[in-house]
């Protein structure tokens, strides 16, 4: 019984790794303001993109720098 369930547990792990790629290699990021207000970790986090939120902190390091 318990082999069953990882399997299951995979599976829907298998599939949500599927459908977030998909999403991520279709969308097309927007550029964002580069501030002190954007540059906060709580505005990281609300972006929905994970593209986006790389891209965003990236330019907040080298910002600080």
């Amino acid at each position: 019984m318990q082999t069953k369930f990882n399997w299951i547990l995979l599976a829907c792990a298998a599939a949500a790794l599927v459908v977030t790629g998909y999403k991520e290699m279709h969308a097309k990021p927007q550029p964002h303001l580069v501030n002190e207000a954007s540059c906060t970790p709580e505005a990281i986090k609300r972006m929905d993109s994970i593209t986006e939120r790389a891209i965003q902190s990236s330019q907040c390091s080298h910002r600080s720098k």
